[in-house]
């Protein structure tokens, strides 16, 4: 059975708890295969059963049929489309994934739910917001809306950084390093 959701916007997935992880990409073949973009261009698929597609008619719940790897691109077929055409219509239209298809271990973040935690920063309080978390290859960065500014700051995330994540509070608490929240003009 196809689930079927209106409109929403990204909060409203994020509230239902739907994670964007993915775009549909170029058609693959004449059945409906598509490839999968992704920021970190994965070429493993994680055994997520469904997924939530945009299209233009609203957002609809697919069954994955199967994944593949063509070269080294990970390709999918989605329950019911079953022509090019339908997934041409579809290129560059994000994929979602439900944060319980996710499995995480100890210590494992979805980075998705990351986002609308404030930074605490030692010796310096509450000084951001989390707003979304960017990967530029080698390491995932937190996009840090620093409070009272219009700054965007990255920061890295990763151990040596991160001093604790309280999902509970949804906070999380980094070493402080001065030049990542600086202006380049002072």
């Amino acid at each position: 059975m196809t689930i079927k959701l209106e409109q929403l916007d990204e909060n409203q997935l994020s509230s239902r708890g739907y994670i964007q992880f993915a775009q549909v990409g170029r058609p693959h073949g004449l059945k409906g295969a598509f490839f999968l973009k992704t920021e970190d261009r994965r070429t493993k698929w994680d055994g997520y059963k469904k997924l939530l597609i945009e299209t233009p008619q609203g957002y609809h719940e697919k069954k994955v049929l199967k994944a593949y790897l063509s070269g080294n691109a990970l390709a999918l077929i989605l329950e019911g489309f079953e022509t090019r055409n339908e997934i041409e219509s579809l290129y560059n239209k994000k994929i979602y994934v439900h944060k319980n298809e996710i499995s995480v271990g100890k210590d494992e973040y979805i980075v998705g739910n990351l986002k609308g935690f404030q930074v605490i920063a030692e010796n310096k309080g509450t000084i951001g917001e989390i707003i979304g978390v960017s990967s530029y290859g080698a390491q995932d960065n937190l996009e840090i809306k620093v409070i009272g500014t219009d700054k965007t700051a990255l920061f890295p995330f990763v151990d040596s950084f991160i001093k604790k994540i309280d999902e509970e509070n949804r906070s999380i608490e980094i070493v402080y390093v001065p030049e990542f929240f600086e202006d380049d003009e002072q």
